[in-house]
């Protein structure tokens, strides 16, 4: 037996810090994900466009392409909270780490490349432990060339360029003095500092104008974007026109000059990106020359592109020519801003994380945005599939939010899943979701209250264009979508007619508007009308809920709290039908980690933090339930925690995985027993791992003759797809770190339908966790 792994989809935000993205010219944007790198391809459709790699320990903190003089791309720079920094390089199509820059004392925060001759490279990192460090790659070998010690100072931004005429690097480090210092010569001694902003730095950027000049560009918190003019000193006629001033520094035995060009004031925010456009290629003179053309992003919610009147000899005024962003919803704005390739396209990335991209329409001249991957920006802590068909599924985050991904049908026939709702935005953590129906859910957040959800009208309208499935055969009726109201955290439904409540207030907050799609919405549409209203919030723990399930039949919905007594560590059972609390299931003495009730509805598995678990039987005829089975300190098997549990597709048994690195298979017993397992008991031998914790357990759909397939989720962020027998275990494939996840997999759960191909059966896998990443992929059993 033999298991291929195909990846389908990856769903992640970006992390949310300034320079944490970059755009090449072959449209490729790399990015940091909570500790990984991501290299999300633009151009590419159909398949998923993620590439996540797996290096760092820590929180990537910055990642810039190494830009050839031509423009092209195959290497790039990563830093991180580590302490270390690292050289990316394509080596047949695979991205690998081909240099570790390890010498700084705290996190790396910026960083910055250059190419000097061929491939050797010169790559400055900054850090929290105030200095700044030049390595230099020489035939391969990456050395520490030189350290910058900034005292006390801490730089914030970083960025070099080669001097025109001698040829040798020039550095700019923006320090949290609001001045700009430059360094040069063998020693990087300080040669200068531009003083003019009154706050932070956070964006530098040169552009290379001619053989003796080049032009930096600063953005800083204090709203202004300043254009810096350096360029070889010549002595000047004298004369009694009023000229701009001009500081004189030197550097490599030549004199240059510094003038202040232009300030651009039109962000009403801090102003955290500036770049330049990439340089345009003229055939006629074989020659990259430069386009006098900037883009800035700030928290104002917009991103600005800025030219002069005179835009091919960069003279006259700089005057706003693209204005786009007042990002609706309740993020704050943009922390940073790229161009595309060719200058035909550029990005931003938010607040939460979320990437915009606008795309120049040729005919029409304007800019209008498109469709882009995303994800979440917090550990996501449950992903469930829809009950039954297994259409969308469902994940919920610390970042506050329910997410709903489904598979976008294009018109060229080609299928990319993509996040097509937001159900929840929530004020509160989220913790647990159940799927009750296709239209219907419930959640749990760090409080008190579980909330239910249905689809409304509009979204059931959007994800028959989208997904090109009715998710429901009749039509229901209902709220046509939903709104939140300010400084509010339930979701009100909005019916036909209504302007959606607050409409006509200033600030948009709350505002839904019904908008018919046919490709997978953007962030702001995403946050303000793709929300489902709020049926019902049922009360009854006392502490935060933090495990929920609901039975196949859709009748009921099972919660559990945090708990440290008996009395909390109940289970309440719901019924769906009226949403009343019908019965209290006590076994625990601490908190449920995980609920889940078998195929056919008739059981009820409860795991804890007490490592116990109980099984619970529904008694004929009705929906109350009675304790079938429970381990104790005799006979339970796990030695700690007991995180996670599944039930097999036929009901027939059922597994538990713990923080000492086991799983246990149970099944009934022909005889019972006079223990607390009544007439249950491990089938087989558990499977013991060492120095590991088990996180998340997901039995296949399907039985491969008498062979049981289980998906394996670990601390480590690794997956693990085994076969199970009675007479042992075989490992058929693992997911490492950068196919499955970089920390903590949260869940993993087999979509419920499947595709049987003979010897060949095949089922998507769904698994989410601690790194921010949902994933899902094609697993396939060959036999």
């Amino acid at each position: 037996m033999k298991v291929t792994v195909e990846q389908v989809y990856t769903s992640v935000a970006c992390n949310r810090i300034p320079e944490i993205a970059d755009w090449n010219n072959e449209g490729l944007v790399c990015f940091g994900a909570s500790n990984a790198v991501i290299v999300y391809n633009t151009l590419q459709k159909g398949n998923d466009p993620l590439t996540v790699l797996s290096h760092h320990k820590s929180k990537v903190n910055s990642v810039k392409w190494l830009r050839k003089p031509n423009g092209s791309c195959t290497e790039f720079i990563s830093s991180s909270a580590d302490k270390t920094a690292a050289i990316w390089t394509l080596e047949n199509n695979v991205w690998k780490v081909t240099s570790t820059l390890v010498d700084h004392t705290n996190g790396v925060t910026c960083i910055y490349g250059i190419y000097t001759e061929g491939d050797d490279l010169i790559v400055y990192t900054g850090s929290i432990d105030s200095t700044v460090k030049v390595w230099e790659r020489i035939n391969g070998k990456t050395l520490l060339k030189h350290t910058i010690n900034l005292n006390s100072g801490l730089c914030l931004t970083l960025h070099a360029c080669m001097l025109p005429i001698v040829g040798q690097p020039i550095l700019f480090c923006a320090l949290d003095d609001h001045k700009i210092h430059l360094f040069a010569g063998q020693d990087y001694l300080k040669v200068h500092m531009l003083v003019g902003h009154e706050d932070w730095v956070r964006g530098l950027d040169v552009l290379e104008v001619d053989d003796n000049s080049v032009l930096l560009a600063s953005a800083s918190q204090d709203t202004y974007i300043r254009l810096w003019r350096i360029h070889l000193h010549v002595d000047a006629e004298p004369t009694l026109e009023i000229r701009v001033e001009q500081k004189l520094f030197q550097a490599y035995e030549k004199d240059w000059s510094v003038k202040l060009d232009a300030v651009l004031a039109g962000h009403e925010g801090w102003v955290y990106g500036v770049q330049w456009h990439p340089k345009k290629y003229d055939k006629a003179s074989n020659k990259y020359i430069p386009v006098y053309r900037l883009l800035s992003s700030s928290l104002d919610k917009t991103l600005i592109i800025w030219e002069p009147e005179s835009s091919e000899l960069g003279q006259g005024a700089w005057v706003e020519k693209v204005r786009v962003g007042e990002v609706g919803g309740n993020g704050l704005g943009f922390y940073g801003s790229r161009f595309g390739p060719g200058g035909k396209s550029f990005l931003g990335h938010g607040y939460n994380g979320s990437f915009h991209i606008w795309t120049l329409n040729e005919e029409s001249k304007q800019w209008q945005p498109r469709v882009v991957c995303g994800g979440h920006f917090g550990s996501v802590e449950d992903a469930r599939w829809e009950p039954k068909q297994g259409r969308y599924l469902l994940s919920v985050s610390l970042d506050q939010t329910t997410r709903l991904h489904a598979p976008w049908k294009r018109s060229d026939g080609s299928e990319e899943w993509h996040e097509i709702a937001r159900p929840q935005v929530h004020g509160y953590d989220m913790a647990s979701l159940a799927p009750v129906s296709s239209t219907t859910f419930a959640s749990a957040a760090e409080e008190k209250v579980i909330r239910v959800f249905q689809a409304p009208h509009n979204f059931l309208q959007n994800f028959k264009n989208i997904v090109g499935e009715q998710l429901v055969s009749e039509e229901i009726g209902g709220p046509e979508g939903a709104s939140v109201p300010s400084l509010g955290l339930s979701n009100k439904a909005v019916f036909n007619g209504e302007q959606g409540n607050l409409g006509k207030t200033d600030d948009n907050d709350g505002y839904f508007v019904s908008i018919q799609l046919h490709e997978p919405p953007t962030e702001e549409t995403l946050v303000q009308n793709t929300l489902w209203p709020e049926l019902h919030k049922l009360y009854g723990h006392g502490y935060e809920v933090y495990a929920l399930d609901a039975s196949g039949d859709g009748a009921l919905v099972a919660s559990a709290c945090r708990a440290t007594n008996a009395e909390h560590a109940a289970v309440l059972i719901w019924e769906t039908t009226n949403w009343q609390q019908i019965q209290k299931l006590v076994s625990h003495q601490l908190t449920v980690t995980q609920l889940a009730f078998s195929p056919d509805s008739h059981h009820l598995l409860a795991v804890s933090r007490d490592r116990r678990w109980t099984l619970f039987h529904r008694e004929q005829g009705s929906n109350s339930f009675a304790v079938a089975a429970c381990t104790d300190k005799t006979n339970g098997v796990h030695s700690r925690i007991i995180w996670c549990c599944a039930w097999a597709a036929d009901g027939e048994v059922f597994a538990t995985g713990s923080r000492d690195g086991k799983v246990c298979v149970w099944s009934k017993t022909e005889k019972s027993n006079a223990t607390s397992l009544q007439n249950y008991g491990l089938l087989g031998q558990a499977l013991e791992l060492a120095n590991t914790s088990v996180t998340a357990l997901a039995f296949a759909p399907f039985l491969v003759g008498n062979t049981r397939i289980l998906a394996t989720g670990f601390e480590s962020g690794i997956i693990r797809v085994y076969s199970f027998k009675v007479d042992g275990w075989t490992v058929l494939q693992e997911l490492d770190n950068s196919a499955a996840h970089h920390l903590t997999v949260k869940r993993l759960t087999f979509n419920p339908t499947f595709t049987d191909n003979g010897p060949n059966k095949r089922a998507l896998l769904a698994s989410c966790g601690s790194d921010h990443l949902v994933r899902i992929h094609n697993i396939t059993v060959l036999i």
